[in-house]
């Protein structure tokens, strides 16, 4: 660990699994020198723990939290929900502020991204995008014109989004790959800011026994159109497979689509076919991931980071979109990964990882994400602001 001048950090969030995490890392890199401000309408929390460092606040309060605050603190945005955008207006323009983007902020605005980007073939096929209405596009484009006309005309949804981009320092991402690709779709220059929302030692046990027993394939993460499984599908009921189940992990999502992959699952691979419909906790998940030696998840977006790396380190063969930017990451850093485009094949899905290149692959990710080594990169880049 590296020295820790005096450094005062604000925290805005909602009640998410992931806060829990993003507080053992700033408080273990800047012990006592974190507020984080969850926002929920609820009168306790579902999921952040209740600790000294936190404070359960509403939209009001952010209000008075933006008038009263220190110039010097640093300010943390865990996610951008449009809850928070009156909030990052009224700040001081001294006040530095990090978005740590989730994706939703973004791949789920049409302003900023098509949903159909997202979807392979025979996905899209079957569930064709909702246009958008053609009249309301057309006012949004025209509605800077009029206001040199009618300066008083309110801003529009998007432009009111825009502008509260625009008041963002530093974007966070996982890697830059995906920094590069949401400063692409904002068409706004940022500073990248890196941080992994967990660490390795919390995604899994890191000194748990090698399972070299591997019998099983996975497809996806959840049961959303974006995991593009009828398109897995149709590739794998063309090949002879010797794995024993195909898992697939469906607990969570669009009910309608999810009962068409059961459906299509249950006809092309049988008694094979095995569907995660049930609420699992971490400590089961894991106990499944780590019977998986095939793992093909057909995202075109950052997705499932937290399941792909415990898969390489299970042991797994992950294939991944070339679409996806996490893939072109897990490549740039030399770790044993697959394209799905290119290399899935009969032949692929029945040859597991070696020994050697699975340590390879736990001795990458080790190095890139062990608790300490995140912990010394987060001081390292929040004390060259504060600087």
């Amino acid at each position: 660990m590296i020295y820790s001048m005096s450094v005062k950090i604000i925290h805005i969030c909602q009640d998410e699994k992931f806060i829990n995490s993003a507080i053992q890392q700033f408080e273990f890199s800047f012990p006592d020198s974190n507020t984080f401000y969850v926002v929920s309408h609820l009168p306790n929390f579902v999921h952040v723990k209740y600790q000294e460092c936190v404070q359960h606040c509403n939209i009001l309060h952010l209000k008075t939290i933006a008038h009263t605050l220190d110039k010097s603190a640093l300010v943390v945005l865990h996610s951008l929900p449009v809850a928070f955008y009156d909030f990052v207006l009224q700040l001081p323009k001294e006040n530095t502020v990090i978005w740590l983007c989730f994706g939703f902020e973004i791949y789920n605005d049409p302003n900023f991204f098509k949903t159909k980007n997202l979807l392979d073939t025979i996905t899209k096929n079957r569930f064709p995008e909702v246009k958008t209405i053609k009249k309301k596009k057309v006012k949004d484009l025209v509605r800077p014109y009029y206001r040199l006309l009618n300066k008083k005309l309110p801003l529009s949804s998007r432009e009111f989004k825009i502008k509260v981009l625009k008041r963002i320092n530093f974007l966070g991402s996982s890697f830059q790959e995906e920094f590069e690709s949401i400063c692409l779709l904002l068409k706004q220059k940022k500073v990248f800011f890196d941080f992994w929302y967990y660490p390795l030692e919390q995604i899994l046990d890191v000194s748990a026994p090698r399972n070299l027993d591997k019998k099983n394939i996975l497809i996806g993460n959840s049961g959303s159109t974006s995991g593009n499984h009828l398109d897995v599908f149709d590739q794998l009921k063309k090949y002879n497979l010797t794995a024993e189940k195909i898992i697939v992990p469906l607990n969570y999502g669009e009910s309608k689509y999810i009962d068409v992959v059961v459906n299509e699952g249950n006809n092309h691979f049988a008694q094979k076919f095995t569907p995660l419909l049930e609420f699992l906790s971490l400590q089961e998940y894991n106990v499944i991931l780590d019977g998986v030696g095939i793992a093909i998840l057909n995202n075109r977006r950052q997705q499932a980071v937290g399941n792909t790396i415990a898969l390489l380190w299970m042991g797994a063969k992950v294939f991944l979109s070339k679409h996806n930017p996490f893939y072109h990451f897990l490549m740039r850093k030399g770790l044993n990964i697959y394209c799905y485009e290119i290399d899935l094949n009969e032949q692929n899905c029945n040859q597991l990882l070696s020994l050697q290149q699975i340590e390879h692959n736990r001795s990458v990710l080790f190095n890139l994400l062990n608790r300490e080594k995140l912990a010394v990169e987060l001081q390292e880049q929040i004390l060259k602001i504060n600087a």
